[in-house]
């Protein structure tokens, strides 16, 4: 394949899955980001951002996009086996082991959360990143003003089922749960509170990841490591997921610049890739600026 075709990635995670990933851009680039989608979406939520990106910049840097477990075409665990935010952490750092240069980490919603663990889990190499941008993200759970309450129940009652006689059940409900997003994201299109990805989930690796979601919070420890690493925040004025809100609260804990896009929705990756890659470009700006002045200090030193 040319580099302005996506290369297929071999990954496989330590407990054997295999996840579906791609490259776009040569391999041995200076700089790489590596993207994290977010909850019932897939790597090809990314695919107007890494296309304009590429195009921008001649394809001088190298883009990684991947399916996280359960999603898209990736593996889905055994049934028995339950899926935590710590199990895609130590997915996302196999993947970011095939990037090259300096690296970008970007993220969007509940992706934010997997940036979360992978910093708190893998804190020396998480120091190591040149930047992270993370659109519509939070400290916790997306709060989700545009579901009725009794809506946000459901998954609860559904999870009590799970590793259960019953289990079956709930995987079942779980299934008309992202078939409903799914139904209304074909729908609406751009216009949809959430954009489901194009091929069905795991519905147990989705109860499993909405129960750990809905448990985390990120740690103040967490937060003064996220510090250290040059972030950017984008939120979205019409975001009826993550309000900006939310976002902002993300910035204030890691000390990010903060964005917020007028007229934007909780898609703004997918929707507007030309600021979102004005961000990555920042990001980006910012990475080889801080390599240059490491030369240029080395150089001094000799």
């Amino acid at each position: 394949m040319t580099s302005h075709q996506p290369c297929p990635l071999t990954v496989t995670t330590t407990d054997g899955i295999q996840l579906s990933a791609s490259r776009l851009g040569h391999p041995d680039t200076a700089a790489t980001i590596v993207y994290v989608h977010g909850l019932l979406t897939d790597a090809s939520y990314w695919t107007p951002l890494t296309q304009h990106l590429h195009h921008q910049l001649g394809g001088a840097i190298g883009q990684i996009t991947y399916d996280q477990r359960g999603h898209g075409g990736s593996g889905w665990p055994r049934r028995s086996t339950g899926t935590t935010l710590r199990h895609l952490a130590d997915d996302l750092d196999i993947v970011l082991a095939h990037a090259t240069g300096a690296v970008i980490l970007a993220a969007h919603s509940a992706g934010s959360l997997v940036a979360h663990a992978y910093v708190k889990h893998y804190p020396e190499r998480a120091a190591a990143l040149s930047g992270l941008v993370l659109f519509n993200g939070a400290c916790e759970f997306p709060e989700f003003p545009s579901l009725p309450r009794h809506f946000l129940r459901i998954p609860a009652r559904l999870r009590r089922l799970r590793h259960g006689r019953f289990d079956r059940i709930a995987a079942g409900g779980y299934v008309l749960l992202e078939r409903r997003f799914r139904s209304l994201s074909e729908r609406l299109g751009s216009k949809a509170p959430l954009i489901a990805g194009q091929r069905r989930g795991d519905p147990r690796v989705l109860a499993d990841l909405l129960h750990s979601y809905g448990e985390h919070f990120l740690e103040p420890a967490t937060a003064v490591a996220m510090r250290s690493i040059p972030s950017f925040v984008l939120s979205a004025e019409r975001d009826r997921v993550v309000p900006p809100t939310q976002s902002m609260r993300l910035a204030d804990a890691i000390w990010a610049d903060y964005e917020i896009v007028p007229g934007a929705g909780h898609s703004l990756p997918h929707t507007d890739p030309q600021t979102a890659g004005n961000a990555i470009l920042q990001a980006l700006e910012v990475a080889y600026r801080d390599e240059n002045s490491g030369d240029s200090a080395r150089g001094a030193q000799l």
